[in-house]
């Protein structure tokens, strides 16, 4: 596990350091007084976890993790600071956690059990299209990078299809509930099929193949070649539970009422 631990007071920062230490003693722990000195950090490995002063300079510890962020967006992000009035400017970043000082070991202990993400062995689907729908919808292709899509609604297409669980739908049904049209026409229909193709096209670039199945004139994802926080949380998958923190797919509407929503509330996951 890599860690980032970025505090402005020399005290502070070491005590911070020895605590992190002493709870993950594996861990690699970069530190910094300093957040240019983070911005100058040229080690594109991701970090796992972020431990973040608020009040470090002309630069906030909020504008550092918007900057992390960009790089590693799965890193846990936790603030531990003495203001609690920036409290609310923080959660707006959707952080691991929010610490006050003082703390003790057990605060940050606690931090890394109930972390946003959890760390998974590096070879755990390494070939798969990684998929995470808890909180914003992301996708990552090889080495963790996210993945670029050519248009946004092609992406919310996928959405869409991972969302429907392997599925068929059809293009009308796609129109209806995405692209919120009721007349489903033949342009609409042109519509739909090139932004699905280029959907499918965005993904065997990043050298995923048989993702999205398209027959009968029907859409599906090959639920077997992704891997999915979603589909692990319905098979009863312990980490997934707990990179579940009451949000699911937040960037679209529809996502709010669907078939998948309603099974997570059916299981007791509260939003």
């Amino acid at each position: 596990m890599k860690i980032l631990a970025i505090d402005d007071e020399r005290f502070a920062l070491q005590l911070l350091v020895d605590t992190l230490h002493k709870v993950c003693p594996e861990a690699e722990i970069v530190s910094f007084r300093r957040p240019s000195q983070f911005m100058e950090y040229d080690n594109n490995e991701p970090f796992d976890a972020a431990f973040l002063d608020i009040r470090i300079g002309q630069m906030s510890g909020i504008q550092v993790a918007i900057e992390l962020k960009k790089h590693s967006p799965m890193c846990n992000i936790v603030f531990v600071t003495s203001y609690s009035e920036y409290a609310f400017a923080a959660i707006q970043m959707r952080p691991s956690g929010y610490i006050m000082k003082p703390y003790t070991e057990e605060d940050i202990r606690n931090e890394f059990n109930n972390f946003r993400y959890t760390t998974q062995p590096e070879d755990k689907n390494s070939d798969k299209l990684k998929i995470r729908t808890f909180g914003n919808f992301r996708v990552f292709g090889k080495d963790d990078t996210p993945l670029k899509f050519s248009r946004t609604i092609s992406k919310e297409i996928f959405a869409y299809l991972i969302d429907q669980c392997g599925y068929p739908v059809t293009s009308k049904e796609i129109a209806a509930d995405v692209l919120e049209v009721e007349d489903f026409d033949r342009p609409t229909s042109k519509k739909i099929s090139q932004y699905v193709s280029d959907l499918i096209k965005d993904i065997e670039t990043a050298g995923f193949q048989n993702v999205i199945i398209k027959q009968n004139r029907q859409i599906l994802v090959n639920k077997e070649a992704v891997d999915c926080d979603l589909y692990d949380l319905f098979a009863g998958d312990t980490a997934a539970f707990n990179t579940y923190h009451g949000e699911y797919m937040i960037d679209y509407s529809w996502a709010e009422i669907s078939d998948s929503a309603e099974r997570i509330k059916s299981l007791g996951y509260k939003f």
